[in-house]
């Protein structure tokens, strides 16, 4: 029994790790995105910069001279990820007519 036990666990290990975890759909970030918005429309110098550029999110000078991005991404990773990975998406007209996607 003890055998089968560390058998099934090893399975499961291996899986998690050959896998990953699964990563958070686009509906489940929505609205840590809108949060986003929000800070974004009082930050239109940083909106701006970050459209033109996403990758600036990762950049370390430029989270220095913005002290309110570096702590809403530090509270929002996803939302980080999300400019990442699908920047149409967050700054793009994805987002303004979500009736669409649903």
């Amino acid at each position: 029994m003890r055998k089968l036990l560390i058998t099934l666990l090893g399975g499961v290990a291996l899986t998690a790790v050959t896998f990953g975890t699964p990563s958070l759909t686009w509906s489940s970030v929505r609205d840590e995105v809108r949060q986003f918005h929000v800070f974004l429309q009082d930050h239109p110098k940083v909106s701006t910069e970050l459209r033109n550029n996403p990758k600036l999110v990762n950049n370390k000078k430029y989270l220095d001279k913005h002290d309110d991005l570096e702590k809403f991404l530090k509270r929002h990773p996803e939302v980080k990820n999300e400019i990442l990975r699908h920047p149409n998406r967050v700054f793009g007209r994805y987002y303004r007519d979500e009736r669409r996607y649903r």
